[in-house]
Parts: C-alpha cells; structure tokens; sequence
C-alpha cells in the first residue's frame, strides 16, 4: 500500500492552521502502478455505511442483481488528501454481497447485488459500468458510500478547505463547481484536497490486467473432460485424507447426509475458480467437500462449500449469513493457498484475477481472503502470462 505522510489526518473535524495555497500546484511525475494497488492510510471501514448503498435506489442508481459476462467496466480515480495525507478509499462500496443482512432487497439476499459503481479495492479507483446516457457523479459515488460530499464537509472532515483538482490525460485543472455534480469521465483522476495545500497533485497511471476474452465459456454441470475442465495435475482430498473428512475445518461443519438434512441452507450461490499453469488449465477436483459420497449421491455430510465435478464451479451453502472465503475453500480442499504456494505448485510468479460481471481487475491482497461472491470468477495464472483473461459463465442449470 503507498502512503504519504502529513498532518492531521483526524476523520471529522478539529481546526487547520493558516495555509497558503500554491498559485498554480503542478502536477506530479506520473507513478506507474499496477491495478489493485493500495493508495493511502486506511481510516475508514470496509464498504458502504448503513446510510450508504445496501441494496435500495440511489440517486437513481439501481442495485441490480449479480451477472454473467457483461461490458467491461472503465473507472475515474479518485485521491483523498487530508493534510498532505493520502487516505485510502474502502473497498466494497456498491458492491453488495449475498447473505448481508444489510440488504434491503430480500430478493437480492441469496446472490447479492451491484451498482453500476463500485471500489474493489483500496486503489481509489471507482469502477464504473458502461451504458447510462449522462456520465456518473461524484456525488452519486459518495452516496452510495453513504459519506457527504460538499465544499464544507467531505466524508466527515469539516472545518478545513476544500479544493478539488481534475486530470485530463496532461492537462490538469481546479474544479470550481459543486463536488458532488463532478462527472466520472473515462480515465480522469479527481483530487480532494482537505486542509494543507499540496504543492504537488498526485499523478497515477495504471498498468491494467490483459484483455477479457469476447468469447464466454460456458460451464455445464456434469463437464469431465479435459477439453472441458482441463488437464489433471491438482490433488484431491478423497484419496489422501487431508483437508475436509468430516471434522469441522476453519469454522466450518459438515452437515447431512444431505437427502435426509432438515437443515436449511441461507443461500445458495456459485463462484467459478480456475487455474491456469503455463497457460494450460488445470482441472478442481470433483468432489472437494463432500464426505462418502456415492453414485446415488448419498453422502456422510458436506460442507457449505463444495465441488460436484471437476468444471470449477464452488458450491456455496452456509447455515447462517457468514460469508464464505476462497481460504476456506482450500482448507476443505486440504492444500495450500498462498502467494508461494497454490495447491503445491511451488516456484512460480502467482496473479490473481477476479471479475464480477464486466469489472476485471488484479487482485493484490491475501488469496485466502477472497470472499466468494455470487458469479464471481476467479483466475489463478501460474508461470506464464495468459494474453487474455478467460471469461467463464455459469450456465444455469448449474446447482
């Protein structure tokens, strides 16, 4: 995560000390990142506040229910300086996930939803979907934050002033406008400075993941060959006794056997994970999760998360509103899953990429914490880059 150090980086107040404002601040050197990468101090927490967006209508944002393959998604970044302090953006605002019992929309609570836009991580970056006629707003992101936004109070700093700088490819400019009518135009970075003044505008450019494939792959319930789920190489739990037997493993408990359970799953949602080594794809295991199972499916127990064939799609069924991790996954799988190490490959350069509906982007944090999202895809690209990115869907008979 980049920071920059200043004062008085308090959230909500307190008073500023005489400032002068540079005539004409300059714009920085560009700094290259690669996406993902966290931008600031993390102040503030994890997604919407509960005035924010959690499902509801948002000055005229709708909420709409996770998909497939859609648009690719452009974004505007957005700096907070406080002070000369860089403060990160939260991740997870407009991005409402299934089973939160935030969720205003009790048709959404089994796959979640998304607004059109959205922080995936701490970079500052709002990812915004293509297709409204009029560009988005400032203020539009900041109440789906549920933060305000006005030439007086920004995400609860008050009593400091505001300028607002934008970039436009070179060309740098104060906005003098209301902030919260500030469009969201393709590639602009937006500047919100609070309290000192910056000699300095910040200045990032991005190095963005490959391409999304145009062309979906679709994938069925009951796929087994390698054309289909790829090649063998990955090891499963059924034969080597590690991982999920039938004890609880990180909190989680199997239940059943599953055609007799009284037992009532919360939801019930899909994330497909694939692994591609060199470029070549490597088949999930069937079966990860399902404890005794046999050809008429009748089982000792299963957990909440769990393959029935080898086509990648995990089977996500908890018992309550806790939110399932790519972690857990692995720990009933009984393998590793760290930036060294994925299911025992070892030695090679590890990118993670993760897509919700159009919006792909590089994944930067701890591969255990990815938490499983309705027709979320995951990525896992082992050794060689791949030229593009697979984009995999979910058919529907996929239960």
């Amino acid at each position: 995560m980049l920071s920059a150090c200043g004062g008085g980086g308090d959230n909500g107040g307190g008073t500023m000390a005489s400032n002068t404002q540079p005539l004409t601040p300059t714009l920085a050197a560009a700094v290259t990142l690669e996406d993902g990468t966290g931008i600031g101090t993390t102040t503030f927490a994890k997604g919407a506040t509960p005035t924010g967006g959690m499902g509801q209508t948002v000055l005229g944002l709708a909420c709409e229910k996770s998909v497939k393959v859609s648009p690719a998604y452009g974004y505007t970044h957005l700096n907070l300086v406080v002070d000369g302090q860089k403060i990160a953006i939260p991740e997870d605002i407009g991005l409402v996930v299934q089973g939160s019992p935030g969720i205003v929309d009790p048709a959404s609570r089994a796959v979640g939803c998304n607004y059109p836009l959205m922080t995936t991580d701490t970079s500052g970056k709002i990812r915004t979907r293509p297709g409204s006629a009029t560009p988005y707003t400032l203020g539009q992101f900041f109440a789906l934050w549920g933060q305000p936004l006005t030439t007086t109070n920004v995400a609860g700093y008050t009593g400091k002033p505001v300028k607002v700088f934008i970039r436009d490819g070179s060309t740098l400019a104060e906005y003098a406008g209301a902030p919260d009518a500030l469009p969201l135009n393709g590639n602009r970075e937006i500047t919100i400075q609070i309290g000192s003044a910056l000699n300095e505008i910040p200045n990032f450019e991005w190095k963005n993941p490959p391409a999304l494939s145009t062309t979906p792959l679709i994938v069925k319930r009951g796929a087994f060959t390698a054309a289909q789920v790829g090649l063998g190489g990955l090891e499963d739990n059924l034969s080597n006794g590690r991982g999920g037997q039938g004890q609880p493993v990180d909190g989680l408990s199997c239940y059943g056997p599953r055609n007799q359970s009284t037992l009532e799953y919360i939801y019930h949602a899909h994330t497909h994970l694939a692994i591609y080594k060199d470029g070549v794809r490597l088949a999930i295991p069937q079966l990860i999760g399902v404890v005794g199972n046999d050809a008429v499916f009748n089982t000792t127990c299963f957990y909440p998360l769990h393959t029935h064939d080898a086509n990648g799609t995990l089977h996500i069924e908890p018992l309550n509103n806790d939110r399932m991790t790519l972690g857990q996954f692995f720990k009933i799988w009984g393998q590793p899953l760290t930036r060294t190490n994925v299911a025992g490959q070892l030695n090679t350069p590890v990118v993670i990429y993760v897509r919700d509906g159009g919006n792909l982007r590089i994944y930067q944090g701890d591969p255990a914490a990815i938490e499983l999202k309705s027709y979320r895809s995951i990525v896992i690209q082992l050794g060689a880059p791949l030229t593009e990115v697979p984009a995999f869907e979910l058919a529907d008979e996929a239960n």
